[in-house]
């Protein structure tokens, strides 16, 4: 599951998406609001369906856009309808264009973060070199993916996780210290030995 933007427009990036993915999208789009909208859906701590989370409406803006372009390309659609029809219930009736969306400040706050368009542009060319490698020249197809926003099970594990590396540090630190002491007492040991063996022995030393 996934929404793909290469870029902070819609269409830009509905246009630059190869026809399987394209197609995709459009249901993709439906799978992400009704993750938001209908109870019991399934997927909604995905960060897919996060990142839209609040922002149905531009979501919405995003499917129709991708229907569009798709029917562009001579195909059919019923995706477009449906989308619309599950945005009503949650009182979107009419979902307005990308620009109009902008002039209301209702688009995602991550909408043009070039670090985020550009893992999605190197995810795409990891996917599809062939397609995506002469359309987005010059991007490594080894970025990381990255989300605007993570699962509070994602937050939870990571920081599980860096409390497990704390831990492990100071383990070996606490394990550190001791080789250290017992090293120094078994100098300091030997140094006794040292001593009273000279002592023992004045004519030798």
């Amino acid at each position: 599951m996934q929404t793909f933007l290469p870029y902070a427009d819609f269409e830009q990036s509905a246009r630059a998406l190869d026809p399987k993915r394209l197609g995709k999208q459009r249901v993709e789009t439906i799978q992400v609001v009704r993750a938001l909208t209908w109870p019991g859906y399934g997927w909604a701590q995905h960060p897919a369906v996060l990142m839209w989370k609040g922002y149905e409406e531009a979501l919405g803006r995003y499917g129709l856009t991708c229907c569009k372009v798709w029917t562009e390309l001579g195909h059919g659609d019923t995706c477009a309808a449906t989308i619309a029809a599950d945005l009503r219930p949650i009182g979107v009736e009419h979902i307005r264009t990308q620009a109009e969306l902008a002039r209301a400040a209702t688009l995602p706050a991550w909408l043009g973060d070039e670090d985020l368009h550009l893992s999605h542009r190197s995810a795409l060319v990891r996917k599809d070199p062939d397609w995506y490698g002469p359309r987005f020249p010059g991007v490594s197809p080894d970025l990381p993916f990255r989300w605007p926003v993570r699962s509070e099970n994602a937050v939870q594990a990571e920081q599980r996780k860096a409390e497990y590396a704390l831990r492990k540090e100071h383990r070996a630190t606490v394990h550190a210290a001791q080789d250290a002491e017992r090293a120094r007492r078994r100098r300091s040991r030997a140094a006794k030995r040292g001593w009273k063996t000279r002592r023992a022995n004045p004519d030798n030393s």
